[in-house]
């Protein structure tokens, strides 16, 4: 038996005996039989350039930076999050 503790930004998702479908937590005890996975919900920037040219036909090269995060509406998003990652 442990105690799991999740970070500001985690989640644990449990799976196992006892446990019907998914439990998600942010800390929790994790008995024999059960399984704990620890994901991270903390955006990631994504950084390129993009190969541009204007109407004058002059080239130029634009930056362009997304930052790709989760917009929780309830537990149910981090269900459909854990069974697809």
């Amino acid at each position: 038996m442990k105690w799991k503790t999740a970070g500001p930004s985690e989640y644990l998702a449990i799976t196992g005996w006892g446990i019907p479908d998914i439990k998600l937590a942010k800390n929790e005890w994790i008995f024999p039989g059960q399984k704990c996975t620890k994901f991270d919900m903390s955006p990631v920037n994504y950084t390129f350039e993009v190969q541009a040219m204007s109407a004058e036909k002059l080239p130029f090269i634009l930056p362009a930076v997304f930052t790709i995060g989760f917009y929780v509406r309830g537990v149910n998003c981090f269900r459909i999050f854990e069974y697809i990652s």
